[in-house]
């Protein structure tokens, strides 16, 4: 169980590092996306440990920084493909003023004194409590994923695939939580990366499409033509792994 302990203690201090150095804006883009996929993986341990008012805390925390990390991602998109110069001066414009106001909204503080308060040793539990997650932890997560895709509409649906993409983000990093156990599977962790990313490009270029709209960019018209892409590959994707329904007679 130290394995898991040593593992949730890295993500902690690389969150409190991070915090730490988003001071004054503009913010370093890298430094904004690893602040939040650490507290993402905290946020994953604290629900491994059954901590649902501190994994809810935490992902509060990662959504004031949400915005400020898209446009950074719509930007950078923008610039590699280098076609209209004042969609990216607008784009780079607006991410300049999302900047300043999560400073002023006094975010990074809130951030810095949630960390402060939910340290490793605060979400931890007994060696027993760990040992029985490990032991159910994938016939949990495969239960949970086969629930979430036997939901899915038929032509899964924007908020649907945003749903699955968040569950499997969570599935993602507890498997990784387990991965230096002998209960870790690299393979379902591996296998939750991919559809992790397939569902990740496909939520991104909705955000695209909408701040396109919002802002009235020359782009909007490519930037839909990207989101009905990405939404079939996401569809063919999850489609692919849907379960098939128990039989009857295993149903008895």
């Amino acid at each position: 169980m130290e394995a898991i302990e040593k593992r949730a203690a890295l993500y902690y201090d690389r969150a409190v590092t991070y915090a730490r150095a988003l001071k004054n804006p503009p913010f370093h883009p890298e430094t904004v996306h690893r602040l939040r996929t650490h507290l993402r993986r905290l946020q994953a341990y604290a629900e491994f440990m059954q901590r649902p008012k501190a994994a809810s805390s935490l992902a509060k925390c990662v959504t004031w920084l949400s915005r400020l990390r898209t446009l950074d991602v719509f930007l950078r998109f923008l610039r590699r493909r280098r076609d209209n110069a004042d969609d990216r001066r607008r784009v780079a414009w607006v991410l300049k003023e999302e900047g300043v106001r999560v400073a002023h909204a006094g975010c990074l503080d809130a951030i810095r004194a949630m960390l402060a308060k939910t340290t490793v040793a605060r979400l931890s539990r007994p060696d027993v409590f760990l040992a029985m997650r490990l032991e159910s932890l994938s016939r949990e997560h495969a239960d949970r994923l086969n629930i979430a895709l036997r939901g899915l509409s038929r032509k899964a649906k924007r908020k649907e695939l945003h749903r699955l993409r968040l569950l499997v983000k969570s599935l993602r990093y507890q498997e990784e939580i387990a991965l230096d156990t002998p209960w870790g599977n690299p393979r379902s962790m591996a296998a939750l990366k991919r559809l992790q990313r397939t569902l990740g490009d496909f939520c991104d270029r909705d955000q695209f499409r909408r701040l396109a709209k919002k802002m009235k960019l020359a782009c909007g018209g490519e930037m839909n033509m990207e989101y009905r892409l990405h939404r079939k590959r996401a569809r063919t994707a999850v489609r692919r792994l849907v379960p098939p329904e128990p039989s009857a007679k295993l149903r008895r």
